[in-house]
């Protein structure tokens, strides 16, 4: 079997595995029935204490080890979804807490003190209502604290509380060997029953002293074609992706990128920037949330289709393959919230202009994909075919680069709203000009086509000349819960857009656009996530590809846990329901290794070669993506 047919076999079989994951019942792999969500710690000058959430109830039977001395939590008929997690803590009673799975069905907590201590816990139920569940709360204290008398009772310092209500006191002991027991009722609880800040909210950060946090995240992503066409194209696809980070406290946050992206075999072509990602302050207090620097101002509610989110630049080198966070490229800003009772008001200055990244020529996914080599391919006279090798593009700056834009945001009971203005340029190109003149293409630009294209042409010895345009975007946005759905929407009207035509030159067109979403999961933890969008162009012409006068188009994701939440299958998708084209990918991930997320799937296309999608029809590809976290 021929490696494209494998290929092609694999898409088939993982198509089908994702779809059987999504039919089986609830049950159908046996999971513990209680899961452990997360792990906090406190403290204060007089104690310590660790919570750990948990889905449901059970009965905690605490124990202690000794050299070194642990304090250890078996909770029965439960996950943690993470081989082990170790944090360190910079208290002086919980050096660290571990949490693993011990054995299949059951979680170990482990807590490594320092000292000696007295310890006692409390099983509550948590206050969120919109994540319910139970936490167990550890509290440790120093025995010199809580000394024993002969008599049995407490005595030391002057001790003002009692105990809380709802204290579970029955198995409570010393922490250290050759201790005696004490009465837990007269033990004193020393402070509040409060969870800090989740321990594990960065897991793999370093914290250093003085507030300094180091994280990042490596990415890796290769993808071959499933399809051997006749036609060039690349056929193997590779992205390494290094994102350093270093944060200090709530003031700065400094990032560096490292972006390697290959497409192999025909046109083969790479790239590689190294370059500052992030650099921002923050200054934030009653009144003033300010942050100047590079840095991604995200406005609007919508998933993946988002009229309203216009402050940052796009990576468009990837199509829709990346992430959607993945392809906002931080620019220098300014960016000042004043914060009111009712409303929030907010302001974004952007001095300097920052195009989007896309290629033109020599990619599955440039504006004008492999036309030069197709050119090349093609039976036409040899001095045509220089021709096209040479042609350039020319991009002119913008007249001004100033950007700014307001938006006001409020809450009204249960509905988030928000409009905006962003005074800007498009940070996608505008043809003002192409050289080969009096031609006639339909999008798809595949030999043939170009082949007719040219029987008419005239060549000039221009450039292809490109010019950014000046706009203005008005949008609004809202959203809310109903009926344990999440219901969120966007609208923007563009004053100008630009729209490549079949003279590959750009119409100038007004646009408006909206979009509608809900998401919801089923009682059998199906993730539903749903997003309608209609685009109209105003001044619409027929010579304007890929798009007509009303385009609708659906977009979302289907997923579902299958296992332990360490194996999840899931579907992206996005359909325009205006010409009949669609991409889909199916994926299934596994994140059973702490920080560590692998990600096997399929991109494929479907629709006429004249179409948005459809074009890309013949780049069917299976991926593998690596990512870890630090």
């Amino acid at each position: 079997m021929s490696g494209r047919n494998r290929a092609r076999s694999c898409l088939v079989i993982l198509i089908l595995a994702i779809s059987a994951c999504f039919m089986l019942p609830e049950k159908s792999f046996c999971l513990p029935g209680n899961k452990v969500t997360s792990i906090a710690f406190d403290k204060n000058p007089a104690a310590e204490a660790v919570t750990v959430f948990l889905t449901k109830s059970f009965d905690p039977q605490p124990f202690v080890l000794h050299s070194p001395e642990r304090i250890v939590i078996d909770i029965a008929d439960a996950f943690v979804p993470g081989v082990r997690i170790d944090k360190k803590t910079d208290a002086d009673i919980v050096t660290s807490v571990t949490v693993a799975q011990n054995r299949k069905d059951t979680v170990r907590v482990v807590l490594h003190i320092a000292q000696n201590i007295l310890y006692h816990y409390s099983i509550t139920q948590t206050a969120d209502q919109k994540n319910p569940g139970f936490k167990i709360a550890v509290f440790l204290f120093p025995q010199k604290e809580t000394a024993k008398t002969n008599a049995g009772k407490t005595q030391g310092k002057t001790l003002t509380k009692d105990p809380p209500d709802d204290l579970n006191h029955k198995n409570t002991a010393p922490a250290s060997s050759g201790e005696k027991s004490y009465d837990p009722d007269e033990s004193v609880f020393l402070f509040e029953d409060t969870s800090g800040a989740d321990i594990f909210e960065k897991t793999g950060s370093r914290e250093k002293k003085g507030g300094l946090t180091l994280s990042g995240i490596v990415q890796i992503r290769a993808s071959m074609d499933t399809k051997n066409n006749d036609h060039i194209e690349n056929k193997t696809h590779l992205k390494n992706r290094i994102l350093l980070e270093s944060r200090y406290k709530k003031t700065a946050r400094v990032s560096v990128l490292s972006d390697y992206l290959y497409f192999g075999n025909d046109n083969e072509t790479d790239e590689y920037n190294l370059d500052l990602h992030e650099a921002v302050f923050f200054h934030n207090n009653h009144f003033i949330d300010f942050s100047l620097g590079k840095q991604i101002v995200r406005w609007g509610k919508a998933d993946l289709i988002s009229p309203v989110d216009t402050i940052n630049p796009t990576d468009a080198r990837e199509f829709i393959l990346a992430d959607y966070e993945e392809t906002k490229q931080p620019v220098w800003m300014a960016d000042l919230k004043l914060l009111f009772d009712r409303f929030t008001l907010e302001a974004v200055f952007i001095p300097v202009f920052e195009k989007a990244e896309l290629d033109y020529f020599g990619t599955d996914w440039a504006v004008f994909s492999h036309l030069k080599k197709e050119i090349a391919a093609s039976p036409v006279p040899e001095d045509r075919k220089h021709y096209f090798n040479r042609l350039a593009v020319d991009e002119q700056d913008p007249n001004t680069e100033e950007e700014f834009g307001l938006r006001l945001t409020t809450t009204l009971q249960n509905w988030d709203l928000g409009v905006s203005w962003h005074h800007t340029t498009e940070d996608m190109p505008y043809f003002t000009s192409f050289p080969v003149k009096n031609i006639h293409v339909d999008g798809s630009l595949n030999r043939e086509n170009l082949n007719t294209a040219l029987e008419t042409a005239e060549f000039t010895d221009e450039k292809i000349m490109v010019e950014f345009q000046r706009t203005n975007i008005i949008g609004c946005e809202f959203e809310t819960t109903l009926s344990g759905f999440g219901i969120r929407g966007e609208a923007a009207w563009y004053e100008n857009q630009s729209l490549l035509t079949t003279s590959l030159t750009s119409s100038k067109n007004a646009t408006f656009t909206y979009t509608l979403g809900a998401d919801y999961t089923t009682k059998s933890d199906i993730y539903l996530n749903l997003q309608f969008t209609h685009q109209y162009i105003s001044g619409y012409t027929p010579d304007i590809l890929y798009f007509k006068r009303n385009n609708y188009s659906l977009s979302g994701e289907i997923s579902r846990d299958i296992f332990m939440d360490w194996l999840e299958a899931s579907v992206l998708y996005s359909i325009t329901l205006s010409d009949n084209a669609w991409y889909l990918s199916p994926r299934i991930t596994h994140t059973y290794v702490t920080n560590l997320d692998l990600v096997i799937g399929a991109d494929i296309f479907s629709g006429d070669g004249n179409t948005w999608l459809g074009r890309f029809s013949d780049n069917d590809q299976l991926f593998i993506d690596i990512s870890y976290r630090f």
